[in-house]
């Protein structure tokens, strides 16, 4: 908590206070009896479980298969019943979920569960206020009161994880949250479900649907755990590809380090950065199929040989090709040895025609290229580096992308020199 800026802070004060006093309005105005309290032990154990389980999204925040029961409990009780079960649900997980989480991360979760319930209560009754029932008008409603649920928790989620990361809610919910909306219409059914079920066989009713919970959070895991092997095969073809050619060592992450700077600074969407640190990591890929002889060959190169090296754009395109998430990056990866004159391989292809994950490769490439010692030449400092870009940016390289690379890289460089004079470690871009 102490690590928090002070703006964060606020955020969760505003949020939490305001849940607090929902909250306590609502249980003071209910007419309290044994029925009710029943249902609530009932619908808080089932949350309690529910939240207990969740899946981590790829960029921070977690989803889980709470949503249907929230539902239910909106459509079948009293907002004190329904707010009090989901506040406990927040506050009162267990097991691995709940030692790696503060208290002030379970004491804010309640209070957006609070405030996102009270929302969607309110808009469904200002439209109906009659007993549950399931006629068109009413499944309508519910619909609208599980959309108005899900957009104020996805709202409170990206404002608070883009204040943390210093980043804008939109791009936040682009880039991660996103990933959930499938998740959450999937549940919305199942809390219709819920609801019939518990009204008319109760208890029991909870236990029919329990399994089918579980499968759907499972599935969503299995998802989630699918785009975390995408960069490990990544990874894997890099760390290939790195074991061949020893002087190149670390040269493919740096470069989509680099590469990702450039596209923050263009303000690429997330979506796009993503693919073009793929394309970016992977460039030199095709690298696989050219002899260690000759990658790591101290003179000069026969043409023969050249030749070689220059297929190696191609070759990558047909292995990446070969892996079917990655397709799409395949012509980035084989276009970025082209020249901005037009006189690169293997296309001959200039300007804008290079596609500009390409041109952005080329110039993360060719700096790191510069800066790196090879087993020829050792190699040159931070300024001699962007003194050779700016000479060949319009020929070689793309001058536009030059520039904003120039910027980039200065404004890291002084910020690595500003927390050494503090005694602090400088990371890396990206």
């Amino acid at each position: 908590m102490e690590k928090l800026s002070m703006k964060v802070k606020l955020f969760l004060a505003i949020i939490t206070t305001s849940a607090t006093l929902v909250l306590g309005w609502n249980v003071i105005r209910t007419d309290w009896n044994h029925e009710l309290l029943i249902h609530l032990i009932v619908f808080a154990i089932l949350a309690i479980c529910s939240e207990s389980l969740p899946v981590a999204l790829p960029k921070g925040g977690y989803v889980t298969v709470s949503y249907p029961i929230f539902l239910t409990s909106l459509i079948l009780f009293p907002l004190g019943v329904t707010l009090t079960a989901m506040a406990l649900s927040g506050l009162l997980i267990f097991g691995k979920v709940a030692s790696e989480q503060p208290f002030y991360k379970r004491v804010f979760n309640a209070s957006q569960y609070v405030l996102s319930l009270a929302t969607a209560y309110w808009v469904m009754n200002f439209f109906n206020s009659s007993p549950i029932q399931f006629d068109s008008i009413s499944l309508i409603l519910y619909l609208v009161a599980a959309f108005v649920y899900m957009i104020m928790n996805m709202t409170i989620i990206a404002i608070i994880i883009g204040m943390v990361s210093n980043k804008s809610p939109w791009s936040i919910f682009v880039s991660n949250i996103r990933w959930s909306v499938p998740n959450f219409i999937a549940l919305v059914p199942l809390g219709f479900l819920l609801t019939l079920l518990y009204k008319n066989w109760g208890a029991l009713g909870l236990l029919l649907l329990f399994i089918p919970l579980l499968i759907s959070r499972h599935s969503f895991q299995l998802y989630i755990d699918m785009r975390e092997n995408y960069l490990n095969t990544v990874e894997a073809l890099v760390q290939a590809l790195e074991a061949k050619d020893t002087y190149t060592s670390g040269h493919s992450a740096r470069v989509g380090k680099f590469a990702v700077a450039i596209a923050e600074e263009l303000e690429m969407s997330d979506d796009k950065i993503e693919s073009l640190k793929y394309a970016a990591v992977l460039h030199d890929v095709g690298k696989i199929g050219v002899s260690e002889i000759i990658l790591n060959k101290e003179g000069k190169l026969l043409d023969s040989e050249w030749e070689v090296i220059r297929s190696h754009p191609v070759m990558g395109q047909t292995i990446i090709k070969s892996i079917k998430f990655l397709f799409d990056i395949g012509q980035v990866v084989r276009h970025h040895h082209e020249r901005f004159d037009g006189n690169g391989y293997p296309d001959g292809i200039k300007g804008v025609d290079i596609p500009i994950e390409s041109r952005i490769i080329a110039v993360a490439d060719t700096y790191d290229a510069i800066t790196s010692d090879r087993s020829y030449r050792k190699g040159s400092t931070h300024d001699e580096a962007l003194a050779e870009l700016k000479r060949v940016a319009g020929s070689q390289l793309d001058p536009e992308i030059v520039k904003i690379f120039c910027k980039a890289v200065t404004y890291e460089m002084a910020a690595r020199t500003e927390d050494a004079d503090h005694g602090q470690i400088a990371e890396s871009l990206g």
